[in-house]
């Protein structure tokens, strides 16, 4: 059973990274609204990565401390994983605070430039073409790798003899092919 409880903290530790905020701007090609939007993101994102940093050092903090004070493995194991999410998350929150998302950059290389409003309406309606275009791809490469871990793991699981081992595969492959289903919408 911990090897199984162990498997679960793992699968959750390991995808915590893989939910990745996109920002992305719904509204028409006007770069007013755009403007906005950046402005906005950008405080919305120096927040998070506040609460990120804040939280992720309490995690860390406290997992190294449980993990140095606790004797039992499994114990240790958990606290483990915990001081490391916790000093992920205080990465995160940095990458958020001081880099923003994938529009800044876009934002500010137009904003800077000496193009009319109309020629940046251009641009910026070209731009979220691209970028709608490259996020249906990367969704269906989230979906097509979710099924192909589903498929490894349901298959690792039918070939195994150890039960409990056999229920952490036949878990990890419920949980990807859920992931996969959940990326088709």
């Amino acid at each position: 059973m911990k090897i199984f409880l162990v498997m679960i903290a793992l699968l959750f530790s390991s995808s915590a990274g893989a939910f990745k905020r996109e920002a992305a701007f719904a509204g028409a090609a006007n770069w007013t609204e755009f403007r906005q939007y950046v402005l906005h993101q950008q405080q919305e994102d120096e927040r998070t990565g506040i609460a990120y940093m804040i939280s992720g050092a309490i995690a860390a903090a406290g997992g190294t401390i449980a993990y140095q004070q606790s004797e039992e493995i499994f114990s240790r194991t958990i606290f483990a994983i915990t001081s490391n999410l916790g000093l992920a998350a205080i990465g995160l929150g940095a990458t958020y605070y001081w880099t923003g998302n994938e529009l800044d950059s876009f934002y500010y290389a137009i904003e800077g430039s000496s193009l009319s409003l109309a020629e940046r309406n251009e641009v910026l309606q070209r731009f979220l073409y691209k970028q709608q275009e490259e996020k249906r791809k990367a969704k269906w490469i989230r979906v097509a790798t979710h099924a192909l871990l589903a498929a490894a793991n349901i298959y690792g699981a039918t070939q195994e003899e150890n039960k409990e081992i056999s229920s952490v595969f036949y878990f990890l492959g419920g949980a990807n092919a859920l992931l996969a289903v959940t990326y088709t919408f």
